[in-house]
């Protein structure tokens, strides 16, 4: 969990409690609704910007709108486009929103939810991200009543995201009750629906935006303005969606809470070597993880609907695709050929320190079709794998084989351009490159070219420069600059070494 979790403190003796007074209607709803979510997650991130107007931008569509703004930036709405919003808070910090964090911290809320109830939906349908359902009639006895039940509500969700829980006979007004509430805390709707929902703004229906526009040209402006029209007007007019304005406004919602089922999920990450971001090492990460993850215990025999690609890259926010299977999929190396397809198309631009590859949706059996003939690659590979199992065994555990993979053979730093990968997908090592630099100590002379090197705790001098070439690649997220030479040490030595441009540190290259 991130910090917001991290401080969270008891909450519901300081909130306050309003009811409205009703009769007992056998079914009680709760709504959680969490104003601005990814705003205060990003605060819980950065407690800097909280005296800052700031724009949180997803910039997955076509055109870069606003998710969510930093509580300064109020005349900001999500949904807005990010030109929209400049011109309305021209001094604001624009964010990149890290969805697959805001989900993660979701998630985590669902579950603590989960504790107080089994009934948890997290209501898509109502608000996306900061709107959940909870299913509460017949726990007050699990509780100890109906108070201590809302306290540990109240208590289950981080105090700093400010929640506002309502609790009435439907999924509505529960939401109505929460979205309304001036201040966090719980309010209790017991009564008459229809004039409790009465005052508020219709812009609460969820509803179709031009059928709410339409509405409003009518002048109904508030909720009891459409309940007080005859429900045969309204659906002769706009439909279904007409008759279900008003018994939404009536305080009249059938709609059964959906609980969330519990998803079974397995995943696998891996490290990348630092600075590499080419197509063909994300290639070659997604065909090692996704031969990792089924080769999982949990997975033999199994299948596969989704997947979600997670790039972690460095100094910006988690790369997300999801993936859909139209069938099944149990084979990884289909898996992977989907996943690599997409990649071709839209990859992560900044280069990436680890990737994670998660599958969801699974199943014990598919419609596939068995093959007449054999897999000669499938048989080699696992004649490969059953010789890696024995080494193992015979060297205490460790990796014996390796498959040497060429990631970017035209990159200029040899360490990028092959990388070994164990033959074992079960191995809990990542890839590493076949050439990887190691520091050295030099002393340079005064056109800063080395003149000795530190060989086996002994000074060694350099006898002749062979070579010398460097190259430059200022315009990467994370540049790389380096002067190379090719050197004779006095005892017959030749050595490949390199200042790195960066750190200003000498490395060796090995051959």
């Amino acid at each position: 969990m991130c910090n917001i979790h991290a401080n969270v403190c008891t909450i519901a003796r300081t909130f306050e409690l309003e009811t409205e007074h009703a009769m007992d209607t056998g079914r009680s709803i709760g709504c959680v609704v969490l104003d601005h979510f990814r705003a205060h997650l990003e605060l819980a991130r950065r407690p800097e910007l909280a005296d800052r107007p700031g724009l949180i931008v997803d910039r997955s569509g076509s055109r870069p709108l606003i998710a969510d703004s930093l509580p300064p930036a109020s005349p900001v709405k999500a949904g807005m486009t990010l030109e929209r919003a400049l011109a309305l808070e021209p001094e604001a910090m624009v964010l990149e929103a890290d969805e697959p964090h805001y989900r993660r911290e979701f998630e985590q809320i669902l579950g603590a939810l989960a504790e107080v109830s089994d009934r948890v939906e997290g209501a898509e349908r109502d608000g996306g991200l900061g709107v959940a359902y909870i299913g509460l009639d017949g726990l007050d006895r699990m509780h100890g009543g109906e108070g201590p039940l809302h306290e540990a509500l109240l208590t289950a969700i981080p105090a700093a995201c400010g929640p506002r829980v309502g609790v009435g006979p439907n999924l509505f007004t529960a939401f109505v009750a929460a979205r309304t509430r001036r201040a966090p805390g719980l309010s209790l709707v017991e009564g008459d629906q229809a004039r409790f929902l009465a005052p508020h703004p219709i812009g609460l229906l969820p509803l179709p935006p031009d059928l709410l526009e339409e509405l409003g040209m009518l002048g109904l402006h508030r909720l009891g303005d459409v309940a007080a029209q005859e429900p045969e007007a309204l659906l002769d007019r706009f439909g279904r969606e007409g008759r279900r304005a008003w018994e939404l406004a009536s305080g009249i919602d059938e709609r059964p809470l959906r609980p969330r089922a519990p998803a079974e999920r397995v995943s696998e990450t891996i490290s990348l070597p630092s600075r590499a971001n080419s197509l063909e090492l994300l290639r070659l990460a997604v065909d090692t993880l996704v031969a990792r993850v089924f080769a999982q215990p949990g997975m033999q025999g199994r299948y596969a609907g989704t997947a979600m690609l997670t790039c972690h890259p460095e100094d910006a926010p988690d790369w997300t695709k999801a993936f859909h299977f139209r069938r099944p999929v149990g084979d990884w190396r289909r898996a992977a050929a989907i996943i690599k397809a997409r990649l071709e198309t839209e990859h992560p631009r900044a280069p990436v320190e680890a990737m994670t590859i998660t599958l969801a949706g699974l199943s014990g059996a598919s419609g596939a079709q068995l093959s007449l003939f054999p897999d000669q690659r499938a048989d080699r590979e696992q004649r490969l794998l059953e010789a890696e199992r024995g080494l193992q065994a015979r060297f205490g555990g460790k990796q014996a084989l390796h498959r040497l993979v060429e990631a970017a053979p035209w990159h200029p730093a040899p360490e990028l351009r092959t990388l070994q990968v164990p033959i074992d997908p079960a191995a809990r090592s990542g890839m590493r490159p076949v050439t990887a630099p190691a520091s050295v100590e030099v002393r340079e002379d005064p056109g800063e070219r080395p003149s000795a090197v530190r060989i086996g705790g002994q000074w060694r001098a350099v006898s002749r420069i062979e070579n010398r070439w460097s190259f430059d690649l200022w315009w990467r997220p994370a540049p790389i600059q380096r002067s190379y030479y090719r050197v004779s040490a006095e005892d017959g030595r030749r050595l490949t070494l390199y200042r790195d441009g960066e750190d200003q540190q000498w490395y060796r290259q090995s051959a």
